[in-house]
């Protein structure tokens, strides 16, 4: 007599390509009726204490190579403001409860079985990065000549940040001094166009050009500092009002302030000063 092996549980793991927003503790569930590209509804997919906060777009969406290769950011294409749009919106809604690391924008894997491998891969670091993002969030500045006051010169023609990452008009210098010493760390990023095509060419490099931070437009001049500053949710209080100290005794800058959001520039272990490993 033959005994047949008794069935599993069912694997409810999600089938096929899956879209991945960003890492978080296992144990956190999505809002019901989080939606996210092509309008395909949140989950996670967890492993070992890790999740990852995921979404099987499908036929809902553009097919997955349209995103990239599994595991790549995604390439230009006409939906990557609406994939851009998407991505935030998860990740931010999930940083206003838990603690996230943000992946880049168009990161796809092929199945469930693959973000497991990865999340038990990484786990050590990806563990490590969130006890040290843990209660954290990111704050963006901005600073614009005001009426051409500023160091001159002329448009698109001086980088705003120099070799060391310091920016390198005067006035945008100190603003940024200032702000680092009440932030935890910090990050001087160079300007780009908020267009689609701008985004596309930097994702590859950073979770940063997903964020808001990144998208929002320079509608107000030449832009002399654009940075990224990790802050304390207690300490955002006294953030804002340097910010605006700032703003107030410095009349040759506009300095606008947008934020706050999930640690958008801080995922990557060489921005974080003193993190294991990567000593600054």
């Amino acid at each position: 007599m033959t005994t047949r092996p008794k069935a599993g549980p069912p694997d409810d793991s999600p089938q096929g390509p899956l879209y991945v927003y960003g890492i978080v503790r296992r144990g956190f569930r999505p809002r019901r009726g989080l939606t996210g590209v092509g309008d395909a509804a949140v989950i996670t997919v967890p492993e070992g204490p890790l999740a990852a906060l995921v979404s099987a777009p499908g036929s809902a969406s553009e097919p997955p190579g349209a995103c990239g290769p599994p595991g790549e950011p995604a390439a230009g294409n006409a939906s990557l403001q609406a994939t851009a749009d998407a991505h935030r919106r998860v990740v931010d809604e999930a940083a206003a409860a838990v603690c996230v690391l943000p992946t880049r924008l168009g990161t796809v894997h092929q199945d469930a079985q693959e973000v497991r491998r990865t999340l038990a891969a990484r786990a050590d670091l990806y563990r490590r990065l969130l006890a040290r993002l843990d209660g954290r969030l990111e704050w963006g500045v901005k600073a614009y000549a005001q009426d051409g006051e500023a160091d001159a010169a002329p448009a698109g023609t001086e980088a705003t940040a120099d070799g060391a990452g310091e920016p390198t008009d005067g006035l945008a210098r100190a603003a940024h001094h200032a702000l680092a010493d009440v932030a935890e760390c910090s990050c001087v990023h160079s300007p780009q166009d908020a267009c689609p095509a701008g985004v596309a060419a930097s994702c590859a490099t950073s979770a940063y050009w997903t964020s808001p931070i990144a998208r929002a437009p320079y509608p107000h001049g030449r832009n002399l500092l654009d940075s990224a500053y990790l802050v304390p949710r207690e300490a955002a209080g006294v953030f804002a009002e340097t910010v605006g100290g700032l703003a107030a005794r410095s009349p040759a800058l506009r300095i606008e302030l947008t934020g706050p959001w999930a640690p958008y520039s801080f995922t990557e272990p060489g921005r974080l000063p003193g993190f294991p490993g990567f000593p600054r």
